[in-house]
């Protein structure tokens, strides 16, 4: 069963306007490689009516909550959540069902969030993998703009868990991905890293179910093939046994006289020639037993390794789609982490402080080696005694 991918970001307002770009394909991306722009045509926005101005709208929004102070400039004014899962999930759909799931993860994250906050629920078909872009202002139920009071680590993980149920309750055979392991430590990754080490890892996946598929055809052609030089076998070992019949058949020719001399000797001499001609045809047999043998010998040499190379690859699929849920979760649950508002200077803290740790590591190191270059070097005497 395939697993949900909910990945969540926050945007300042001096990111609007390139969501606003990327999200309706307004200009033609020549740092996003995996967007087949001929395609772009089957995009398609589920929020209604479609907002053609994100600023705009965010500000619109904004300004109805009647706020008692004016907005920081750096505060985050818009959320996004990214909803997708992997390639072989969404070939098993048809479009119509596409459609539906996207449909029901929009009114499940509209009714988390607030209908009323929605700005965005863009469906991009024309990149590796089918997913929706949700956007939406961060408006608490009393009507603050708080992202980090809406997604806490406990909103979180019940939204991750709700999802997922939601969507098999609606007939998709999707799972919740794997919780991050207590105690693990992974480098933050933006939606862009986030996407590329995602498809990568599709990639590898579909590299090496390639590669097996590959192995089980060459597999099934050995079977045909070993089959094939068995019958040959029967059939040298039939003809063989044919020869050894004749061979021991003892043929008496009649008594020769003055009269019959030359009708014996032309019988005699059919009868050589035809026990010459068996025991050639028994030993090319016999050869040819030899050479079949061999090639099956050989061919089950190549099954066990093709065997142990099948099983090898599927123990590597399994491996590789573990550490995909493990890196998609571990990445959710760090970006979470690393917004809290008492976690992120602890975190820069931390940042800041090995970097300093570095610098002096660094600077005695090269302290070390200035020392080393200025001391004076000293002959060698030879060796020296003590006098008595």
């Amino acid at each position: 069963m395939s697993y949900l991918v909910l990945h969540m970001d926050k945007f300042k307002r001096e990111s609007l306007r390139g969501i606003q770009s990327h999200n309706r394909r307004e200009r033609r991306s020549h740092s996003n490689p995996d967007i087949r722009h001929e395609k772009s045509g089957e995009n398609y926005d589920l929020h209604q009516p479609e907002v053609r101005d994100y600023t705009r709208a965010v500000q619109a929004r904004i300004d109805s909550l009647n706020l008692p102070k004016a907005v920081r400039k750096d505060a985050v004014v818009l959320c996004g959540l990214i909803v997708t899962s992997d390639l072989p999930f969404f070939a098993r759909l048809p479009p119509e069902e596409q459609r539906r799931f996207f449909e029901e993860s929009r009114d499940f994250l509209a009714r988390f969030v607030g209908q009323e906050n929605v700005i965005s629920a863009m469906i991009h078909m024309d990149e590796k993998t089918p997913h929706m872009h949700f956007l939406h202002v961060p408006v608490t139920p009393d009507g603050r703009l708080n992202a980090n009071a809406i997604y806490t680590r406990e909103s979180l993980r019940r939204l991750q868990s709700e999802l997922p149920e939601h969507l098999q309750k609606c007939g998709f055979r999707i799972e919740r991905g794997v919780e991050q392991v207590p105690g693990a430590r992974r480098i933050h990754l933006n939606t862009r890293e986030f996407k590329q080490e995602k498809e990568e890892r599709e990639r590898i996946a579909a590299d090496n179910v390639k590669v097996l598929r590959h192995a089980l055809d060459t597999l099934y052609a050995a079977n045909e093939l070993e089959e094939h030089l068995k019958g040959k076998i029967k059939e040298y070992e039939k003809q063989a046994r044919e020869a050894e019949r004749y061979l021991a058949r003892n043929e008496e020719l009649p008594e020769a006289s003055m009269f019959n001399f030359k009708t014996v000797l032309a019988q005699a001499k059919r009868v050589i020639a035809e026990q010459k001609k068996a025991l050639a045809e028994k030993a090319i047999l016999e050869g040819r037993k030899e050479i079949v043998d061999g090639l099956l010998a050989e061919r089950n040499r190549e099954l066990k390794e093709q065997a142990r190379r099948i099983d090898r690859l599927r123990r590597e699929l399994e491996e590789l789609k573990k550490q995909k849920d493990e890196t998609e979760e571990e990445s959710r649950t760090l970006k979470h982490f690393l917004n809290q508002p008492d976690e992120k200077p602890r975190f820069e803290q931390f940042l800041a402080v090995q970097q300093e740790e570095t610098r002096r590591a660094e600077m005695e190191r090269q302290n070390r080696l200035t020392s080393c270059r200025s001391a004076p070097t000293r002959k060698d005497d030879g060796p020296s005694f003590s006098p008595r």
